[in-house]
């Protein structure tokens, strides 16, 4: 499984497999149900449609929109680089103060690594509607029982 390193401020941060890196821009029909998946866990992260296409562009080195300034496009990087690295810093927060199940984050890293291989090119289009719903019903029911809130 390969992995794309990721520098924020000199540190380097680990993300999951690139198969779905060119999703957001290259996924198949609009109908298809992994993309309408995606579109659901997008809608319910606290990142914008526009800024998950912003971050997969830039992990796969590619130019700004042309449709986008230069300024408006560095700016949308910047925006995107603050966000990841405060999710990253609300995670350990949560989870060493024992807000966050202590092993919620591996739970949810099993759950990011199984969506990977849904969103894989070769996989992508296979979805049943019914599993859909499914899997958002799991990553829904997981989410509720890491927080202890």
């Amino acid at each position: 499984m390969c992995r794309v390193i990721l520098k924020f401020d000199d540190s380097p941060v680990l993300l999951p497999s690139v198969h779905y890196t060119n999703l957001y821009s290259k996924m198949g029909a609009v109908g298809s149900e992994s993309n309408q998946l995606f579109s659901r866990i997008v809608a319910n992260s606290l990142f914008t449609s526009k800024q998950v296409s912003i971050i997969f562009n830039r992990l796969q080195g590619g130019p700004r929109p042309p449709n986008m300034t230069s300024g408006a496009y560095f700016r949308q990087v910047k925006q995107c680089q603050d966000k990841v690295n405060a999710v990253l810093y609300s995670a350990v927060l949560l989870q060493s103060t024992g807000v966050l199940e202590a092993q919620g984050l591996a739970a949810l890293s099993q759950v990011a690594d199984q969506l990977g291989v849904i969103f894989a090119p070769e996989a992508r289009d296979i979805l049943p509607p019914d599993r859909m719903e499914s899997v958002m019903s799991v990553m829904s029911q997981l989410v509720k029982r890491v927080s202890r809130l």
